[in-house]
């Protein structure tokens, strides 16, 4: 999506650039559970490029695009308000431009954060009719994902990422359990020795929903969060942080209240920053932060933390 659609959007909805954010995370870095999970068929090969400049110096910003085994190209974009006919327009313009430069088909599939049910999927312009796919994230239930989840292990079954995936989008779906506890429960399937998946993955997914809880969850809310996020492996590396800073900061003051106090201070800095750029809608930073302590590091001096 442009910047000055982004821009349009976060004007009218103010989680709007997150969802996309966490959309194209979710894209990212678990694109080949992402794909099956909305009813996208075939393998992925490998990422294509998202920005493509005009020879009238004009650029053109997909969201994800993505080459397939037998050769299409898989077209994502994110909305988090109501297509429009000027969506369609744009997309149609996206799909000509990647069918050239790649001389391959090109499906373009919509997902759909939005709260209106009937979204449009046709554009009829003369003779030619232009169509996409639309995911609306709204139909899916969280409560099934959840339920189905317990399921598995209650029968003793083990977890993949594909299992687990679904979990980061709960919060953008429709369901009865509450907002915070969707996100609480989700730490805990996260957690849990069942799921088979890198400390690394696990740290990506537990960051996706830490932001999401940063952006929609109340102070209270929050703090209970917190507390679960202690025991997951994103905290122990929060924990490890706030140690290491202890150390060297607290010495003088004897080296088990050092610690002690720089625990918390790196918990805090780690809190501060992952809020600052969720409000910067900057999710690949936090997902990246998760797993990368010189990125972190990075970061912590850019806001100055």
């Amino acid at each position: 999506m442009g910047e000055r659609n982004l821009r349009e959007q976060g004007e009218t909805n103010g989680f709007g650039q997150l969802e996309d954010k966490v959309m194209k995370t979710a894209a990212q870095f678990f694109g080949e559970d992402l794909l099956p999970y909305i009813g996208v068929k075939g393998k992925i090969l490998t990422v294509a490029p998202t920005e493509h400049v005009h020879l009238e110096m004009r650029r053109l910003e997909e969201d994800f695009n993505f080459i397939m085994e037998k050769g299409a190209i898989r077209h994502l974009e994110f909305e988090s308000d109501s297509i429009t006919e000027q969506d369609l327009r744009r997309f149609r313009e996206y799909e000509a431009y990647i069918g050239m430069i790649y001389s391959a088909p090109v499906m373009t599939t919509v997902i759909c954060t939005s709260n209106t049910k009937v979204q449009k999927k046709e554009l009829i312009n003369g003779d030619s009719v232009y169509r996409i796919e639309v995911v609306r994230l709204r139909d899916r239930n969280a409560d099934k994902v959840f339920k189905k989840l317990r399921q598995k292990i209650h029968k003793g079954k083990r977890l993949r990422r594909r299992d687990v995936f679904p979990l980061l989008l709960t919060p953008l779906m429709s369901g009865d359990m509450e907002m915070s506890e969707r996100i609480y429960q989700g730490m805990e399937f996260l957690q849990c020795e069942e799921l088979q998946v890198s400390a690394d993955e696990r740290k990506r997914m537990q960051s996706v929903l830490y932001a999401l809880a940063v952006k929609f969850l109340s102070r209270n809310e929050l703090e209970r969060i917190k507390e679960r996020i202690g025991m997951t492996v994103l905290g122990k590396m929060l924990l490890e942080e706030g140690i290491e800073k202890g150390i060297e900061k607290g010495i003088e003051q004897g080296m088990e209240q050092g610690i002690e106090k720089g625990v918390k201070q790196g918990q805090g800095r780690v809190n501060a920053l992952i809020v600052k750029l969720a409000e910067a809608g900057r999710m690949e930073d936090i997902v990246r932060a998760a797993s990368d302590r010189e990125y972190q590091d990075h970061l912590f001096s850019e806001f100055g933390l």
